[in-house]
């Protein structure tokens, strides 16, 4: 059995930066703008495709540390876990912080539960727009969010894993047949 809670009642739910101007990435960046088509849709947030900026004077809660949960506040509501090295990363206005208060959740779990069909169908609940649905952070912050116990957390967080990686198998074998199959008909059809 789970306790339902309310989300402001298990992390602060921090805004991301609005940044005035069009960002232009930069290879030399003092400072890197984690955006929503940053997360992706295995949890994760993609590191590697973050923009560099020089950014040198700003102050804003929007700085992402290790163990943060971020999700995208426009269009299809994607979470994922920060598990940033040394990067200084900000997160822009197309993102929600979701940073842990209570030792009763699991940062990754919180990005699966999102992810998760009973997740978006709350989240889909509160969202606005008739084009592009948005989420407004007072919305957000009274989702309730099913919540085991860490134990449970553990086990669905390892679930999760085995699922991804048992796809990527998969999408991996399927590759492999249509290789072996192409080339076996090409070489039927040069004979």
């Amino acid at each position: 059995m789970h306790k339902e809670i309310y989300l402001k009642d298990i992390v602060e739910v921090i805004t991301g930066y609005t940044f005035r101007t069009a960002l232009q990435g930069k290879d030399n960046a003092s400072l890197f703008v984690l955006q929503a088509k940053n997360i992706s849709d295995n949890s994760i947030v993609d590191e590697d495709g973050l923009d560099g900026i020089d950014f040198e004077n700003y102050w804003s809660k929007a700085i992402v540390k290790k163990g943060d949960v971020v999700i995208s506040s426009k269009g299809s509501f994607r979470a994922g876990v920060i598990n940033l090295g040394l990067k200084n990363t900000i997160a822009a206005s197309s993102v929600y912080i979701l940073r842990p208060n209570s030792s009763d959740v699991i940062p990754e779990y919180l990005a699966i539960f999102f992810n998760s069909q009973k997740g978006q169908k709350q989240i889909n609940e509160k969202a606005t727009g008739a084009v592009i649905n948005t989420i407004l952070r007072k919305d957000l912050e009274n989702i309730t969010v099913a919540l085991p116990d860490l134990e449970t957390q553990k086990k669905i967080v390892k679930l999760y894993h085995t699922g991804k990686e048992l796809q990527e198998a998969l999408t991996k074998k399927i590759k492999l047949v249509s290789s072996v199959n192409e080339a076996g008909i090409n070489k039927l059809l040069n004979n």
